[in-house]
């Protein structure tokens, strides 16, 4: 269903932020599953004039008997994309917890650690939290963007014996 507002919800007079002109329960958001890993625009949540927004949240895993329900490598060639990881347990990275953030600029390949295929294989369940924006306009981090990346991230794609 699509309602559309005579002028925008945000151009209210001391808006600040704090305060939303709506609500969106992600807890009741119901992704799409399927036989086979579904690409991640399936779980979009709002889009808007150059970016989408994607929710992962606990979901059934593809039910095809061969499928690998761990995500796949890959490049997003015609956007930014942006994660933040709120809770629970991220099938294809390792190192992450609640309040990390990944950028992944558009062109450069990504995708899961290495095993996490493998430990993918037979899971029924994901139990994650995340949100995804990709943009189509290059991302530029900020000064203090810049700051919090954490020294260490490159290691956590070694593998050890």
């Amino acid at each position: 269903m699509r309602y559309t507002l005579d002028t925008p919800p945000m151009d209210v007079v001391g808006w600040e932020g704090f305060v939303y002109p709506w609500a969106f329960a992600i807890e009741k958001y119901q992704p799409k599953t399927g036989l086979v890993h579904l690409p991640p625009t399936i779980h979009s949540t709002f889009a808007g004039k150059g970016f989408l927004i994607c929710s992962f949240v606990p979901r059934v895993t593809d039910t095809h008997p061969n499928a690998i329900p761990c995500p796949y490598p890959h490049s997003s060639v015609d956007c930014d994309e942006i994660i933040l990881y709120l809770r629970g347990d991220f099938t294809s990275r390792r190192g992450v917890g609640p309040g990390a953030i990944s950028l992944h600029p558009a062109g450069i390949a990504h995708g899961p650690h290495p095993g996490a295929y493998e430990a993918s294989i037979g899971s029924v369940r994901t139990d994650e939290l995340a949100v995804m924006c990709d943009t189509y306009e290059p991302l530029i981090p900020t000064a203090q963007a810049a700051t919090l990346e954490r020294a260490d991230y490159h290691d956590s794609w070694i593998t050890r014996p």
